[in-house]
């Protein structure tokens, strides 16, 4: 299978996926200034919890091909943890899902909030600031010879260049979801 076909045919399962609405392939100029608005927001607040690091956006900058999706409410996330709060080295906070909150909310360790939860006996004492991590999920891709599937969530300003590039609808409902994967060897 040749660049253009293995594309065509990871764009075609995933828009088979549940709540995926469209997928487009970013071009070099897209890519380029994706990634400097991403290295902008390395290091600003993010969520108002504290700095940011989007290393799944970074996974998928190291990927040969790279996608841009977008999603509805109907489109599951990954599981969690797709947001990780560190801050000295330690996990002191993270997301989970909605079934998950029995198990933190009448816990007096923790501090639910909505979906998020922080752990009150860890990082209480640890130095430098929190740090708010995006990790990298992995993408099923099915039975297409591709390596290496990744997620990634953009920052803000990214999320907004491409609602706008593409002429995307701005709405709390809908999503941008970046992925990227390399050709089977």
């Amino acid at each position: 299978m040749n660049d253009d076909q293995l594309v065509e045919a990871v764009k075609k399962h995933m828009l088979q996926v549940p709540g995926v609405e469209d997928v487009f392939v970013l071009t070099e100029d897209d890519k380029k200034i994706v990634e400097k608005l991403e290295e902008e927001a390395k290091g600003n607040v993010l969520m108002g919890m504290g700095e940011g690091d989007n290393q799944g956006i970074a996974e998928v900058f190291k990927r040969e091909h790279i996608m841009c999706f977008t999603t509805n409410k109907e489109y599951v996330w990954p599981e969690p943890p797709n947001v990780i709060m560190m801050q000295g080295g330690e996990m002191i906070g993270f997301d989970f899902n909605e079934c998950d909150i029995a198990k933190y909310e009448n816990n007096p360790e923790y501090i639910v909030m909505g979906n998020f939860v922080i752990c009150k006996t860890k990082g209480g004492g640890k130095s430098g600031k929190p740090i708010v991590v995006l990790p990298p999920k992995p993408c099923d891709l099915g039975d297409i010879e591709a390596e290496d599937a990744v997620l990634g969530s953009p920052s803000t300003p990214s999320d907004e260049y491409i609602r706008e590039a593409y002429n995307l609808e701005c709405s709390v409902e809908k999503g941008t979801f970046f992925l990227g994967f390399n050709d089977a060897k």
